[in-house]
């Protein structure tokens, strides 16, 4: 007998893309729009968002989101859940390749629940959609300090 999933089995996003008629362009995100632009260093203008620091914010997202969604179900005591993202990206002669993604934060929960937020940021590492995706093809380091309020 199949057991019945908490969340849908399959879901799809949409996004879309419109170029700016200069160096960047425009996201649709369904409620709402986000500007894009290629870096200066690059030869843009810098106008909007850099699409690395996108998509350093989209993984971070989906891994705090993972991580809220552990913590509902194991109902972990947490005080303050933070993180920040870093990727290397280097030019092999022939493009640009993320080479790194290091992922550095911290966890701050009750006292007496060091362990269980451990475990918690263990579990949200093993099963982020996103980072789960691409392990294979980036290598991600993470280095998140669990404390005790």
């Amino acid at each position: 007998m199949r057991k019945k999933a908490r969340y849908p089995e399959e879901m799809e996003y949409i996004a879309t893309s419109k170029w700016d008629g200069k160096t960047g362009g425009i996201a649709g995100l369904r409620e709402s729009e986000l500007v894009f632009d290629t870096p200066k260093t690059y030869g843009g203008r810098g106008q909007g968002l850099c699409p690395y620091r996108l998509f350093i914010a989209g993984v971070l997202g989906c891994l705090n989101n993972t991580f809220l969604d552990v913590k509902r179900r194991s109902d972990l005591d947490l005080i303050s859940f933070d993180l920040k993202g870093k990727v290397t990206v280097k030019f092999d002669g022939d493009g640009y390749s993320i080479t790194d993604f290091q992922i550095s934060g911290e966890v701050v929960v009750a006292d007496g629940e060091i362990e269980f937020g451990e475990r918690c940021v263990e579990i949200a590492r093993t099963f982020c959609p996103l980072t789960r995706s691409m392990k294979d093809c980036i290598p991600f380091e993470y280095s998140i300090a669990v404390k005790e309020q």
